[in-house]
């Protein structure tokens, strides 16, 4: 597959990731915890400080989708083992992780304040799973991919 299909994918899946967050964080989670408000007004105390929240935790997802726009142009431009390309990707694993934090003790402090239920927290363990999947992923090709940098300046130095 040529670079610029690679790169046109990535793109894709960005704007379609974009896309779906957008729709998920302003319209889907809104009208979900709306509904439910309206059907249990004892919860209605719990709909602005769940959205906050909910908001909150997706900002960080939405950088992280910046970065992989970025690496994707390297791919376009063969540049992908650069230290420049290694940086984006280690900010983006030390984004998710971060973002892994804020949403598992979010869960927690909510459900401390009586805001959550305890089979919500266990389906946030889940996401946060999968995000610590996705953030350990973009760690090791980070580490990978500085090595390969600094193999090709050494290359380069040599011939």
């Amino acid at each position: 597959m040529s670079s610029k299909s690679l790169c046109r994918l990535i793109r894709l899946a960005v704007a379609a990731s974009a896309v779906c967050g957008a729709l998920l964080a302003l319209w889907v989670v809104p009208e979900w915890g709306r509904a439910v408000a309206e059907a249990n007004p004892e919860f209605a105390y719990c709909y602005v400080p769940w959205l906050s929240f909910i908001w909150l935790a997706a900002v960080p997802c939405f950088a992280v989708l910046v970065y992989i726009w970025r690496v994707s142009g390297a791919i376009l431009r063969d540049e992908v083992f650069t230290l420049k390309t290694a940086g984006w990707i280690h900010k983006s694993a030390v984004i998710l992780f971060a973002d892994i934090g804020f949403f598992f003790a979010g869960n927690i402090v909510l459900l401390l304040l009586n805001m959550n239920h305890p089979g919500i927290l266990l389906l946030s363990l889940l996401a946060d799973i999968f995000a610590s999947a996705l953030a350990l992923l973009a760690a090791v090709l980070s580490r990978y991919i500085t090595k390969a940098a600094e193999l090709q300046e050494v290359s380069e130095g040599m011939i």
